[in-house]
């Protein structure tokens, strides 16, 4: 990243990832035979990118607000592509369970039903809701009996419509009974709610072992704070311009700026290391140009290393903001003569709800006279003090 308010580092890694994104489903290495749900995940990168790049678009026309917006969306679809690509397990829920007819269940498990036999584990509480983790879906034997596991996710998005509208929606059709619709519509409607939710996807993310408790607490707090740009209840020109944004918007602002190329490019490189992830054990033998796929990825992680969007990497920002806190909350309750506590562990920092604040902040060096701990910005700008 520079200091300069054209992000050149930020924007050359997204140029080239997009690049990247735009080519993977030619870049695949067939072992023998395509087959057409890889392709179809390749094409799932590659959509994403479109995505991903109309918001870099719109930023560059000042259009802030409808960037981040866009990014919900983005952040949406690489969570839910991630169980596409390396989900093997589905979380279901029932309710309304009773004892008998849990009891039947059990024996139809016991018995080795067919409609059983992929289910992994499943609970029952008292009030009658069952929980039950399925198996991935696996293909039909190759000619030398192996099977490959795909995730159910690639099948409910064929399955789910979004234009069919609740059950108390649905008219008399020429072909099809409006009891039969009702039922379809009560299918679909149940399928958005157990499957295609954030907080379903979430659940199935930790379900396959994709993200830890850790991880999908951080997961929200980028989906709450996109989601208060996809949804017109706050007025945020403050936030995206600066505080005299009323004065004259939309006008440059380079922490918003900066701010979407971030995301581009996070979303952009998550999305393409769990596709290829999930390239393990398929019928390919890698990409073509593998080395320079690479390059571009580890290039683009290098370039927004500061963002701190998974993992246990906060910014020195981050340390220096909570050890601070604490050194304050000490000296207030116990006074200046007590010891100060260590600087927090990288796993102890909290993690912020607002990422723009934050990168305004990273750009604005700060001692506190109270604690005496510093903090000194890579790119100080005077007017992050301001902003």
């Amino acid at each position: 990243m520079t200091i300069d308010d054209q992000h050149s580092e930020l924007a050359n890694a997204w140029t080239s990832l997009n690049d990247l994104m735009d080519r993977l489903p030619s870049l695949i290495r067939w072992d023998g035979v395509q087959h057409m749900d890889l392709t179809d995940m390749a094409d799932r990168v590659r959509g994403l990118a479109i995505h991903l790049d109309s918001a870099v678009l719109l930023a560059s026309k000042l259009r802030y607000d409808s960037a981040l917006a866009l990014l919900r969306t983005g952040l949406e679809q690489s969570v839910l592509d991630w169980l596409m690509f390396q989900g093997r397990t589905l979380v279901e829920r029932y309710s309304g369970v009773d004892e008998e007819k849990w009891n039947e269940w059990q024996e139809a498990r016991a018995a080795k039903a067919g409609w059983t036999t992929d289910i992994r584990e499943w609970t029952r509480t008292k009030k009658g809701e069952v929980r039950v983790v399925r198996e991935g879906l696996y293909s039909e034997p190759d000619h030398d009996g192996n099977r490959r596991q795909i995730s159910i996710y690639y099948f409910l998005l064929e399955q789910y419509r979004p234009t069919m509208g609740p059950p108390s929606a649905q008219a008399e059709d020429w072909a099809i009974s409006r009891d039969e619709l009702r039922r379809m519509a009560s299918e679909n409607q149940a399928l958005w709610h157990d499957y295609l939710t954030w907080s379903s996807l979430i659940e199935n993310l930790k379900e396959n072992k994709l993200v830890d408790d850790v991880d999908a607490g951080r997961l929200a707090a980028h989906y709450r704070f996109l989601s208060g740009y996809a949804h017109p209840v706050v007025d945020h020109r403050r936030d995206s311009y600066g505080q005299h944004a009323l004065l004259g918007w939309p006008k440059y602002d380079h922490y918003t700026s900066e701010l979407v190329l971030l995301y581009a490019i996070t979303l952009g490189v998550l999305e393409m290391r769990n596709f290829l992830r999930s390239l393990d054990g398929q019928p390919v033998t890698g990409l073509s140009n593998a080395d320079e796929v690479e390059q571009v990825l580890n290039a683009a992680q290098l370039a927004t290393s500061h963002f701190w969007f998974l993992g246990t990497h906060p910014h020195r920002y981050d340390t220096w903001k909570s050890h601070n806190e604490a050194c304050f909350r000490v000296q207030r309750d116990a006074g200046t003569s007590t010891p100060l506590p260590p600087e927090p562990a990288p796993e102890d920092v909290p993690y912020p709800a607002d990422p723009l604040r934050r990168l305004v902040a990273i750009h604005r060096s700060a001692q506190e006279i109270m604690t005496g701990l510093a903090y000194l910005s890579p790119w100080p700008r005077a007017d992050a003090h301001f902003r």
